[in-house]
């Protein structure tokens, strides 16, 4: 324990391994023990057993006593601006002084704030009060990367507000009345710059020598809550764009700026009278939603299951964008259970769904990718079987490190179908599902692939996964972008691919942002860009040059050859936030490092097998290949549905 000498002798020591207080120190409610006070949180100190506050009568305002580090976290005892002793509970701090962490939890705004769109931008006003006003000014920030800036303004002068900075009547909180004018512009400018689609918002504190930032919320007391998650304000057009932006609420209240595509008011209101109309139905929780990423598709596990599952229960309905190519002949297939997204039926059945079974996101079941559908969210939050069959093999990267496997988000499935025991061992160490949570029947989508080893496969297929960081407003050098060029350049120039269908595939989010901020780029490159059904370039392909796409798992189940293309592997685990699970040592393909050996690698394995030392691997981490996950999913299921 380390600690800085003060008057008041020792304040507080361990106790079965918690922070407790003493000499008779105590908090409000005359509690020693510390275990349960939140960190980064003020707390007066007291004596006789919470009656009494401790004054610091020997020390300024806002001056440090004490620092009390018992392992990495420190009690912090310092004069408030009352000079009434009080502490608070931290973690080390790698950039902050303990003084530092004191000022900042005593400047964290007090504010209720209200939101509307007006004269082409964003306003959001309210109450927006401080405990303690020493700083130089206070301005709201959008974007991760805080660089937008915008002014807050005030009523009543920084001197009045300070004299009423500790009055909580309602009349002298109206002394702390303010606003912020965002232009949508300006916030659209920032999206061609970053394509950030959500932008957090803060409040940002400047002083002398470091800026705070605290979440701007609508209320101060707003913490972690599910229901945040159905919390949106109405769409906006951007003036002169396609786009639209909404506020959201993250599931701790900061608010969200969301840029998303216009959306016509009809779907708004198919969806507002199907919603009526649901609520005449008896059987509420009646229908199985399938559907497969934004609802785009039928080539994946939510379209292999359904197929199945409608062999078994006419309650099966399946979700299907209207533009996708096979819609018709799907309908005429599937009458009464397949609907076209956004359809007054498909909203209908959505309302009266008992579960979502997909193969992707529930949210991606929505009117649009990014959208502020609360009637939607509202049934999404309360439905308790929402399966997710996973995009691909969950062994990748270490996709456990993202917030959808973390059960507090609201769009967290309540099933996962895993593939094999090792894969089900990383949910259960880095996540907080449990055994029976987690259902190893593999996914169906994988008995297509491992029906079509007897195919002949002459195709090369070029997919590379989603990579949000590079794609920023420009094309970069061993960026996304640049890699897809690189790629096109090779198969121009090298007469061995003249006669080859090469099929050159963009992920789903990267082909919309480059149809709408590089436009020039896309339509240049059109003509080689895959069209249709993904799964058929998979299935009949030689060889699939990726990176760390789960879709490596498929295509080698089918007999494919994988090269693993990892020219930016360290920047994209560092991207990640965390080491990949695929490395050297399991990887069953041969590995690149380099673009110009690609080439050399793409020709030795077309016209080569699966080597054993690749199989073994892969049957290391992929047990479920006996083309029977199909029924093996429908079955554990329908035991839990």
């Amino acid at each position: 324990m380390e600690k800085i000498a003060n008057d008041h002798g020792h304040f507080c020591d361990l106790n079965n391994g918690n922070i407790q207080l003493q000499n008779g120190y105590c908090d409000f409610s005359g509690k020693s023990n510390l275990k349960n006070k939140k960190n980064n949180k003020k707390y007066y100190l007291y004596q006789n057993h919470g009656i009494e506050k401790v004054k610091a009568e020997n020390y300024n305002s806002m001056e440090l006593i004490a620092v009390e580090k018992h392992g990495e976290e420190q009690v912090i005892f310092y004069s408030d601006a009352n000079k009434n002793i009080s502490f608070i509970k931290s973690k080390l701090h790698k950039s902050l002084n303990p003084m530092q962490i004191a000022d900042k939890c005593e400047k964290n705004p007090m504010l209720r704030t209200f939101m509307f769109v007006l004269f082409s931008s964003l306003w959001a006003f309210g109450i927006l009060r401080y405990r303690e006003y020493s700083f130089k000014d206070i301005t709201i920030s959008v974007g991760y990367d805080k660089t937008k800036n915008y002014s807050v303004h005030f009523l009543f002068p920084k001197r009045i507000r300070n004299k009423f900075s500790f009055k909580t009547d309602k009349l002298s909180l109206l002394i702390h009345l303010y606003w912020v004018r965002i232009s949508l512009k300006d916030l659209y400018s920032h999206y061609k710059e970053t394509s950030e689609i959500n932008n957090p918002m803060y409040i940002k504190v400047e002083n002398e020598n470091i800026n705070y930032y605290y979440n701007f919320k609508e209320k101060t007391r707003d913490q972690y809550n599910k229901n945040h998650f159905v919390f949106n304000t109405l769409s906006t057009k951007i003036p002169n764009t396609e786009v639209e932006m909404y506020v959201r609420k993250s599931i701790t209240g900061q608010y969200v700026i969301v840029v998303s595509s216009r959306m016509s008011k009809f779907v708004v209101l198919k969806e507002v009278i199907a919603y009526i109309f649901s609520l005449f139905k008896r059987n509420k929780n009646k229908y199985d939603i399938y559907f497969e990423k934004f609802a785009q598709g039928a080539s994946e596990s939510g379209y292999e299951l359904f197929k199945y599952s409608i062999t078994k229960n006419q309650n099966s309905i399946y979700i299907l964008d209207k533009k996708n190519v096979d819609f018709d002949s799907m309908k005429r297939k599937y009458p009464n259970n397949l609907f076209a997204k956004n359809s007054l039926q498909s909203f209908y059945h959505i309302f009266l769904a008992r579960s979502f079974i997909s193969s992707d996101l529930v949210t991606h079941v929505q009117r649009r990718l990014y959208d502020n559908d609360s009637l939607l969210k509202k049934k999404i939050l309360n439905n308790k079987y929402k399966i997710f069959l996973q995009h691909g093999v969950s062994l990748a990267t270490n996709v456990f490190e993202r917030g959808y496997y973390n059960k507090k988000v609201p769009i967290a499935p309540d099933y996962i179908i895993v593939n094999s025991q090792l894969e089900k061992e990383f949910f259960l160490k880095n996540t907080s599902y449990k055994s029976n949570e987690l259902i190893i029947s593999g996914l169906p989508n994988l008995d297509i692939y491992v029906n079509s080893k007897e195919i002949k496969k002459e195709e090369i297929t070029f997919l590379l996964t989603w990579r949000p960081w590079d794609l920023t407003g420009k094309i970069e050098e061993d960026s996304y972008l640049y890699r897809y060029l690189q790629f096109i350049s090779l198969i121009e120039n090298d007469s061995y691919y003249k006669d080859k269908k090469i099929n050159i595939v963009l992920h789903p989010k990267a082909k919309i942002i480059l149809q709408e901020q590089f436009t020039s780029f896309f339509n240049k490159n059109k003509h080689h860009f895959y069209e249709g059904d993904i799964k058929n370039a998979l299935l009949n392909s030689k060889v699939l040059i990726s990176d760390y796409s789960s879709v490596t798992f498929m295509c080698f189940s089918g007999g494919t050859n994988v090269i693993f293309y990892w020219e930016d592997k360290q920047r994209s685990e560092k991207e990640y936030g965390a080491p990949n699970i695929l490395q050297a040592n399991n990887a069953f393909g041969h590995i690149v490092y380099e673009f110009e050996k690609l080439n050399r690698v793409i020709k030795a394995n077309f016209n080569a097998p699966q080597s054993n030392k690749h199989i073994n691997k892969f049957n290391k981490m992929v047990e479920c290949t006996d083309g029977n996950n199909t029924k093996n999913t429908f079955d554990a299921l329908n035991n839990i549905i």
